[in-house]
């Protein structure tokens, strides 16, 4: 009958809209104001980082071209000899960039359009969660809070900190799913736990290091808060939070084991002195409420050119919900209170005092500026914030109502604040910023410490011989004989491999114009021949026999790379088996029945 497919059609739509939390929709409306900057053909070249993000793009999918699945070399740094940027790097916010890449969008839009999607995933997974424990009014107000925090916007628009940004965007997701671990025990949730966290490790080291410090004692309040049921319940929480993060740290080992394993092979000390030493950037506290927005760069003392504010809507808000939720005892007091003290102790922790504490921590140095841990608080305090729709909604968690009209006019409040902060300095777009040769601009530009180095380079390069090809336009030869009368032809150049053809009547070293770093082999006609570091800046060389051949170099993996690869691929392998277990199993079920005894609905009641 003609009515019977309009009927099923709006029937569906309408078991639709029953189903679909609305507020999971305007969590993602009212994000567009964060966000709409990055729409549009203009950029901002000139925030701290945002050519980096194109130089890393860049690299990235320059390697994965050349066949390499998990690049690890940067082949343009150090003017044109390479660096093993991606050894230490983490690259999996690279890989979501490079999806966007190879759909179509250029570099700087598949960077824009990430940013996109960090921001409404921060926006969603701080809604989860906070609904989870403050109910759906308090989870939408901390969800607007964390995604206009202004330290959230100085991340993509003064600082555009492209990994660290979309890191903060797992952050809650990382607690709810701790949080529903603690609640019910289960291998699919130990794996769902392990998985998002492993992501974190993935996305940026430095945010997972710094963001354990407080899930260990959000875990441990998680565990003292089942010594009520008796000890045994508590104890196996804890065994089986510290096996979701084993899981986690195995999933991850791909990149943990060798940077941790290897890092000790580049001068790490360029990225942790100087400039980027710690001991120069804390926090003093009237920088923590000053409204000022710079677009300059963070100084020593009080000398920042940047906001380094903790935002006044989360400040009073966050204030607002503690007093409230502890004075009346509602719901979800104890992770109120919980993520109160967690600011305190953050805010605590990027002022001056706190210097000798950071003498003695031994990531310090890799976390390299203290108010980086401002992030952390604004995680902490848009959670408390959400606490604050207990004062005149009196919400309990688990709810789904409509939003109350003082609580959508309290989330408007909190994006006009933020409103003004959302402006980027515009720069015109450029095709060069695509290109390796912006690399060259960059680390010619800068001061030489921003030219990375490995410990078998005596000095640090302030030129090369590949230089002037890039600044040209020319293509690279990337090779030299080092004994008069041999010739060298290029015969292949790749993010990953060089290839070239040798002439020489009695045989000659020949060099790469590459740095030296395990991993790198070197072939003559095929075969494997040695390589070794020489030069002041531990240039690749060998030995190439008499006649003519072709020498070729490529990087590949170590022991160690290969057995973090081994690790986390056999451990995504055991992670997926766990999780499809369920599903795989409902389907034999359902095979093995006679056509006539399945029931839909009855067998997949969530539409799976």
């Amino acid at each position: 009958m003609p009515g019977t497919g309009w009927q099923r059609w709006t029937d569906g739509w309408r078991r639709l809209a029953e189903r679909l939390d609305w507020n999971v929709v305007l969590v993602v409306a009212l994000s567009v104001f964060a966000w709409a900057p990055l729409v549009g053909p203009a950029y901002f070249l000139n925030a701290h980082d945002a050519p980096h993000s194109l130089f890393f793009l860049n690299q990235f999918d320059q390697a994965l071209r050349d066949g390499v699945l998990y690049p690890r070399w940067g082949v343009d740094f150090a003017l044109g000899y390479g660096y093993p940027l991606f050894n230490i790097y983490s690259t999996l916010v690279l890989y979501v960039a490079e999806g966007f890449h190879l759909l179509g969008a250029s570099l700087t839009g598949a960077v824009k359009l990430t940013y996109i999607v960090g921001t409404i995933l921060s926006g969603l997974t701080m809604y989860v969660f906070g609904k989870r424990v403050l109910g759906a009014q308090g989870g939408v107000v901390a969800a607007v809070v964390y995604m206009y925090a202004p330290y959230r916007l100085l991340d993509i628009y003064v600082r555009s900190a492209f990994a660290e940004f979309c890191a903060f965007s797992l952050l809650p997701l990382i607690l709810l799913l701790f949080y529903d671990l603690a609640e019910r025990h289960s291998l699919r949730r130990l794996v769902l736990a392990s998985l998002a966290y492993a992501a974190l490790f993935l996305t940026h080291a430095a945010t997972a290091f710094v963001f354990t410090l407080l899930l260990i004692p959000y875990v441990g309040l998680l565990v003292l808060s089942r010594i009520r049921t008796g000890w045994r319940g508590a104890l196996r929480l804890a065994g089986v939070s510290l096996s979701a993060a084993i899981l986690a740290l195995a999933l991850a080992s791909v990149f943990l084991l060798p940077m941790i394993a290897e890092k000790g092979y580049i001068m790490e000390r360029q990225w942790t002195q100087g400039s980027f030493g710690y001991a120069k950037h804390f926090v003093y506290p009237s920088q923590l409420f000053s409204p000022y927005w710079g677009y300059g760069y963070a100084g020593e003392g009080l000398q920042d050119e940047m906001s380094l504010q903790l935002g006044i809507a989360a400040t009073a808000l966050a204030t607002i919900g503690t007093v409230w939720c502890l004075w009346n005892r509602v719901a979800g007091r104890g992770q109120v209170a919980f993520f109160v003290v967690a600011s305190l102790v953050i805010v605590a922790a990027v002022m001056p005092a706190a210097r000798s504490v950071w003498e003695v921590l031994p990531l310090a140095a890799f976390v390299q500026f203290p108010w980086r841990l401002l992030g952390l608080a604004v995680l902490t305090m848009s959670f408390a914030s959400g606490a604050a729709v207990h004062g005149f909604v009196g919400e309990r968690p688990g709810t789904t109502d409509h939003l109350d009209a003082r609580v959508a006019v309290l989330v408007l409040a909190v994006i006009l604040i933020s409103y003004g902060y959302t402006l980027p300095q515009y720069t015109e777009p450029s095709a060069r910023s695509e290109q390796s040769v912006a690399i060259i601009d960059f680390e010619t530009f800068y001061p030489p410490d921003r030219v990375g180095m490995t410990i078998w380079a005596a000095e640090q390069p302030h030129d090369s011989p590949l230089v002037e090809q890039y600044l040209a336009g020319q293509s690279l030869v990337k090779a030299v004989a080092l004994t008069e009368g041999a010739e060298v032809e290029m015969v292949r150049h790749g993010a990953a491999s060089e290839e070239v053809r040798v002439s020489s009547p009695s045989g000659t070293e020949l060099q790469f114009y590459t740095y030296y770093f395990p991993g790198w082999r070197g072939y003559v006609d095929g075969r494997e021949a040695e390589v070794y570091p020489s030069g002041p800046h531990g240039l690749i060389t060998m030995h190439v026999p008499p006649g003519e051949h072709q020498a070729s170099i490529r990087f590949g993996d170590t022991p160690v790379r290969l057995a973090g690869t081994a690790l986390s691929t056999v451990s995504l392998v055991v992670a997926l088996v766990i999780l499809g277990r369920r599903r795989v199993r409902r389907g034999i079920d359902i095979i093995a029945r006679r056509p006539e005894e399945v029931n839909i609905t009855r067998d997949y009641p969530n539409g799976d």
